[in-house]
């Protein structure tokens, strides 16, 4: 099963009807439809826009870190939003 984050954003009435009757007809939940466009539009945008993070290996200088996306195992859970929390409180 995959991480979820919850936001609460604002959209335009009309995009919401909208939204919810395309949800309806293909028989999904608005939550999919929404994810769906917005990967969409984040495949379209040029990668300058995209957040790119590189790391120093020995050998390849330039690997992006999306390639290590998985594959750290811990003994035990990770809770990867405490720990940013905690360090953005410097802790």
């Amino acid at each position: 099963m995959q991480n979820k984050n919850r936001t609460t954003i604002s959209l335009e009435p009309k995009i919401m009807e909208t939204i919810k009757q395309i949800a309806i007809n293909k028989g999904t939940t608005q939550t999919k439809i929404i994810n769906n466009y917005l990967k969409q539009c984040i495949e379209k945008e040029p990668e300058k826009n995209k957040i790119k993070i590189n790391v120093i290996t020995e050998g390849d200088t330039n690997i992006d870190i999306s390639d290590f996306i998985g594959s750290i195992k811990t003994d035990k859970p990770f809770n990867a939003i405490k720990f940013q929390n905690q360090v953005r409180k410097g802790e």
